[in-house]
């Protein structure tokens, strides 16, 4: 079973921005909060973010989208190990505090379901302190036949990345989380975070490490293609992030006042870089370039907003697309023939109406 709520109901229309934030963020921690100790351990949660909420860089833990594919497992840190066994030289067993004197970096990482639609709250972003995966990995050595990792949490969900991914910088095992102790919800004592890849491989509540002497195979969160001569048929493996925007402010279906309106929101590009922003505000007739707040970085989203002059009262179809350092553009549509329900970045169109 599948709980299912929002951290935050959307604002009412007309929501301009007037609302201090802090007030905001607070009565968000505090709703969320009545939620999860009404919540049971026999549901598996699954909640989003509210975009309308984006202020600061990194994203509140209580605030932070949750997805989770089994119920959450009871945890201590009290007697929690790490196992790497498989294609290695030699099997490790290590315990949660002898983890934690290993050298600490921190990573700041966007994380977004595979299954988040356009628009949607299932991202957020954190700074995550850990320590790297290829530091356990060059312990255990693996083989030459080493293929791939298996990453296994205490939920019994896992998931399976190659072993060039693994060993990257950007495959983190974090224990740390805005500068705090990784939440319970998030993964305490322990997450993999698979940096710039979908969220569905930083496996929360990490027990188990499994070095395989083959590729992947059979794995959830495939890409399915369906055509007239071939019917549907498996299409690859979802794993990197596509390049990605979403409003923030204003809401769809919010009335505006007066003839000024800072336009805000964020955008994604997984392992690359966002390289520009654009917004329209005639339904996509016409284009103009959104600030960026800051230099974009791999992994991350980054802050975007534009002052928009605001001509006439009336109805106004809102646009907003990206494009990163690869040349990679949000499309128009959805490719065709693709029938399942992951890596939807199409434009994101909303409705507003000034008075």
């Amino acid at each position: 079973m599948t709980r299912v709520f929002s951290k935050w109901p959307s604002k009412s229309p007309g929501d301009g921005g007037r609302l201090r934030l802090s007030r905001r963020v607070f009565l968000a921690s505090f709703l969320s909060s009545l939620v999860k100790a009404q919540s049971t351990k026999v549901t598996a949660e699954v909640s989003a973010f509210d975009l309308s909420l984006l202020e600061e860089g990194v994203t509140h833990a209580d605030l932070f989208f949750v997805r989770e594919h089994f119920p959450a497992p009871a945890v201590s840190s009290a007697g929690w190990t790490l196992s790497i066994v498989g294609a290695v030289s030699r099997n490790l067993e290590i315990a949660y505090q002898d983890l934690l004197s290993l050298p600490r970096t921190t990573l700041p990482v966007t994380l977004e379901c595979a299954e988040n639609p356009v628009g949607g709250g299932l991202v957020s972003h954190a700074d995550w302190t850990g320590f790297s995966l290829a530091s356990l990995l060059e312990r255990a050595q693996p083989t030459s036949e080493a293929r791939s990792v298996r990453l296994s949490g205490g939920d019994g969900f896992s998931r399976t990345i190659p072993l060039t991914k693994a060993l990257h910088t950007s495959a983190l095992i974090a224990h740390g989380m805005n500068g705090g102790r990784l939440p319970e919800n998030h993964g305490f004592p322990l997450r993999a975070v698979i940096a710039g890849w979908y969220a569905m491989d930083s496996i929360k509540w990490l027990r188990s490490i499994e070095v395989l002497d083959r590729e992947a195979e059979n794995q959830s969160y495939g890409r399915l293609t369906r055509s007239l001569l071939a019917g549907t048929r498996p299409d690859g493996p979802v794993t990197t992030m596509s390049v990605k925007s979403a409003f923030s402010r204003p809401v769809d279906g919010a009335i505006l006042t007066g003839r000024r309106f800072t336009i805000r929101g964020a955008a994604w590009a997984g392992e690359n870089r966002v390289r520009q922003v654009e917004v329209s505000m005639d339904g996509g007739k016409s284009w103009l370039v959104a600030r960026l707040a800051g230099e974009p970085q791999p992994y991350a989203w980054t802050h975007w907003m534009h002052e928009w002059k605001i001509p006439a009262s009336g109805r106004y179809e809102l646009v907003v697309r990206a494009t990163d350092d690869q040349d990679r553009q949000q499309p128009t549509e959805r490719p065709a023939g693709r029938v399942d329900d992951y890596e939807r970045n199409t434009y994101q169109v909303i409705q507003v109406i000034v008075v």
